[in-house]
């Protein structure tokens, strides 16, 4: 995007943002402090175990940055205000935690490089060391220091009150912070089966919590070391659900603990209220810390993994992309790739040795360097191809060189996508193929001077048959006719001898004038293509015994002789084999012309055969019939297949200076 185009934050957006910001720490910070207070039995002089609003308040610099403090400030004031305690003390408190918050958001940072998403074993360990253990220091001294300026004591002694502060506000980073930072995890439980072992896991953590702190104080039995029986569902969520459900399952823990201690129940009621605090407090941090560093180190055991197979895939497609380059250079093809632009992007050593542009020459600069003026629509439509997906192999055509000489090249384009699936430039493979269209066209000429040579053989013995031998024959008709009436009267037998004689010979007679017209229709050169195959169809209807339907119509009054003959010859060697190989008696030819084309079909409903078959066979008549169509720039196509018949299409273009008129019949 263009700079001036770029979209930046205005003043009133980030003003906006910041008092959303600003209202969500300050209202979260406030539930999360009623919570806190909300067990009285267990708390005194506004200390308790635990204090969750202290790890909203971390969570809150670590989230939103240093700029949070003054929400941070404002929870931390409005609920110490609406406790029992003096104002002073209130603001005492609530710049204690606020102090302490940031304290601890400048010790991760600088000190572990903390990242949020808790995926390293040493941010989980800052987090207990600095975020927790430390920063708490800060707003235990603070705190403590503000409740005794203004008479209010905790806990009979200083002393106990601190630890109590301090315990409190660092269990509240272990079990509130990283649901904070991590909570959005939980939408990566997916899946029915998942989504099934969760609820099963929090609903078998509640009956384990339930079980074990439900029950009285005994001070006979000390059951205190079955609290820890919940540590085996912790370690569950670690390993199978990572850090969000590790510190969600925490958290209800501690709730479950907080609410039935507070109601009198459970192991951590049967002392004095300090003692009971202590060991709360202990508790929550041996099963946070349990979990959160389980739930670390896994983590960071799985992305050491990812990672490591990031590396050999990344490895293996530097290897690939190095092969590939050693091919792409070690190529006798030229190797391009270009952008959907026609820009170059890439050039090997064999284009710069095909065309003569060095690399840095043609990298850089448009395609269209290699495209004749004639075929620049042809690189539009091939472009307009590749943008849609499509791959375009062995189109030939020509190109040419730094020198200005012409190749006659293959092309093969395919698109080449991005990861999302868009095509964003084209690789282009182009093989030099002059040397063979060279041995081509001097085959096609070789070709064409021995189908001339074949034509003139044919009119020569086509003329001598129809002039000296047919003629002859004709004579010798005429004497047996002769012959036979002088002689019918004295010797009757003989008589009956010649003329059957003489009807042989005028069966031959006919068949070398046949024969004569097959090899060189004097119809074609006279008549035209039209007269002369509508002829040569009748000849072979009636020496055959077969149907022909044949119709001629919108076809030109005139066409060159070798387009004509090409046809002829076409439809000769079409129809008899049709009648030859087909086992049926009926045939169908259509002979007719468009604004650019003349067209012959011969049709049948035959037996068919297979066309590949039949091209790579011994037979020549296929195959000369196609390289007669060349000659003339002509297309030949054959449709069949075993029981459905045969098709044979032959179509010439018309010569600009054809004859115009058309004909019918």
């Amino acid at each position: 995007m263009p700079e001036s185009m770029t979209v930046r934050p205005t003043g009133s957006l980030l003003a906006r943002t910041y008092l959303v910001q600003f209202a969500l720490v300050v209202m979260t910070y406030f539930i999360a402090g009623r919570l806190g207070q909300a067990t009285a039995s267990i708390r005194s002089g506004n200390l308790g175990p635990v204090w969750p609003a202290y790890g909203i308040a971390l969570a809150a610099i670590l989230i939103c940055g240093y700029r949070a403090w003054p929400a941070v400030l404002t929870g931390a004031f409005l609920v110490a205000f609406l406790s029992p305690v003096p104002p002073l003390t209130a603001l005492g408190q609530a710049s204690g935690a606020t102090l302490a918050a940031v304290t601890g958001a400048f010790l991760l940072h600088r000190i572990v490089r903390f990242r949020p998403s808790l995926s390293r074993l040493s941010d989980v360990l800052g987090l207990i060391v600095f975020g927790g253990l430390g920063s708490a220091i800060i707003s235990a001294c603070i705190g403590v220091t503000a409740l005794y300026i203004t008479q209010e004591r905790a806990y009979s002694g200083i002393g106990k009150a601190w630890l109590i502060y301090w315990l409190g506000d660092a269990t509240g980073v272990l079990l509130v912070t990283p649901l904070a930072l991590r909570i959005a995890e939980l939408r990566t439980i997916r899946g029915d089966r998942r989504i099934s072992e969760f609820l099963a896991l929090l609903g078998l953590l509640c009956g384990v919590g339930l079980t074990v702190f439900r029950h009285p104080p005994s001070q006979e039995v000390r059951l205190d070391f079955l609290a820890f029986a919940v540590l085996p569902f912790v370690m569950w969520a670690a390993i199978r659900f990572g850090m969000a459900a590790t510190a969600l399952s925490t958290l209800l823990v501690a709730t479950i603990a907080t609410i039935a201690t507070a109601l009198g129940l459970g192991p951590f009621a049967i002392s004095a209220p300090f003692v009971n605090a202590v060991l709360l407090d202990v508790f929550f941090f041996v099963v946070s810390v349990s979990g959160l560093t389980l739930a670390a180190g896994i983590t960071e055991r799985q992305n050491a993994e990812l990672e490591r197979e990031q590396m050999v895939r990344q490895q293996a497609a530097l290897e690939t992309r190095v092969r590939l380059a050693t091919i792409v250079e070690s190529s006798s093809d030229a190797i391009i790739s270009q952008d959907l632009d026609g820009i170059v992007e890439s050039w090997n050593s064999s284009a710069e040795h095909m065309f003569g542009f060095t690399e840095a020459e043609a990298i850089g600069r448009s395609i269209s360097i290699l495209i004749p003026p004639e075929l620049e629509e042809e690189q539009r439509v091939i472009l307009a191809k590749v943008r849609e997906g499509e791959r375009i192999a062995h189109l030939e055509t020509v190109r040419v060189t730094k020198s200005g000489s012409r190749l006659d090249v293959s092309l093969t384009l395919s698109p080449i996508r991005n990861t999302v699936g868009q095509v964003v430039a084209a690789s282009k493979i182009i093989r030099d193929i002059t040397e063979r269209k060279q041995a081509e066209q001097a085959l096609l000429r070789m070709n064409q001077k021995l189908i001339e040579a074949q034509e003139n053989e044919r009119a020569r013995i086509g003329r001598e048959l129809h002039d000296d031998i047919a003629q002859r024959l004709a004579l010798v008709v005429v004497e047996l006719g002769r012959t036979q009436v002088e002689y019918s009267d004295l010797a009757p037998k003989l008589g009956t001898d010649l003329d059957m004689i003489r009807t042989h010979a005028l069966e031959v007679t006919k068949d070398v004038q046949s024969l004569s017209h097959q090899l060189h229709s004097a119809k074609l050169d006279y008549l035209g293509v039209a007269a002369a195959a509508r002829a040569f169809c009748k000849e072979l209807s009636d020496h055959q015994k077969v149907e022909i339907d044949f119709k001629s119509y919108d076809f030109p009054n005139r066409i060159p002789h070798d387009k004509s003959l090409c046809l002829y010859r076409v439809l000769q060697e079409s129809l008899q084999n049709a009648v030859k190989h087909s086992g049926v008696r009926s045939f169908e030819v259509r002979l007719w012309g468009d604004k650019e084309d003349v067209h012959l079909t011969i049709s049948d409903l035959g037996v068919g055969f297979e066309r590949d078959e039949a091209m790579s066979g011994a037979g020549l008549g296929l195959t000369s019939m196609q390289e007669r169509m060349k000659m003339v720039d002509g297309s030949f196509a054959i449709d069949s297949q075993p029981g459905r018949g045969t098709t044979i299409h032959a179509s010439i273009p018309i010569d600009s200076e054809a004859e115009p008129a058309r004909i019918a019949g």
